[in-house]
């Protein structure tokens, strides 16, 4: 799968290892939904995401809750006392890695919402779609910069998402066919009526 090559090379410990595993099970689960049910792809990439956001938190010992959400790690408010382990978060994880998981948080928001978010000027499908997409390229970067940081890793560049490597890709099947719009059916008038049948 995709993003197997995470669990290849050296662990700090069995624990981090295991957290690794979780998460990659999660983005598996992901690949499998991406072509025919976008909007579960991207809820459970959210769910990757926010599974990440605990592993750092116990992982770099920031000292947030267990219960604590993925907003809660990424968002500020206006409780000082929280916004100190936001930007502990921060420092830890690093500001670009932050804002990688925040745009999987909100793309992830959006597919939650389904039918009810804006459509962005787009049909439901393509737009869950899309949401998916940049999921799993935006999850792609946040995977190779934990391996670089965490395993120490300088092999992880050249890694990418491949659409047409998705389980389920098709070159000929139409992802999200689109439903034919039957002609209205023309009422006849008055005098089609009364004549109709007569020669």
């Amino acid at each position: 799968m995709t993003y197997s090559f995470m669990l290849e090379g050296e662990f700090p410990d069995e624990t981090v290892k295991a957290a690794y595993e979780q998460i990659e099970g999660k983005l598996e689960e992901a690949e499998n939904l991406y072509w025919k049910q976008p909007r579960e792809c991207g809820m459970k990439l959210r769910e990757a995401a926010e599974t990440i956001c605990h592993f750092y938190n116990g992982y770099y010992g920031i000292g947030f809750p267990a219960e604590t959400t993925m907003e809660q790690y990424l968002c500020y408010t206006s409780d000082e006392a929280h916004n100190v382990m936001v930007s502990r978060f921060l420092s830890s994880a690093r500001k670009e890695q932050r804002d990688r998981l925040n745009k999987l948080r909100v793309l992830g928001d959006d597919c939650i919402s389904g039918k009810e978010g804006s459509d962005r000027g787009m049909r439901y499908e393509d737009r869950m779609a899309q949401n998916a997409e940049k999921m799993l390229d935006t999850m792609m970067e946040v995977i190779k910069e934990m391996c670089r940081r965490i395993n120490g890793r300088t092999d992880v560049e050249d890694y990418w998402v491949y659409e047409d490597k998705m389980p389920g890709y098709s070159e000929t099947e139409e992802r999200f066919p689109q439903e034919e719009e039957s002609e209205p059916t023309k009422k006849k008038s008055f005098w089609a009526k009364l004549f109709s049948g007569k020669k």
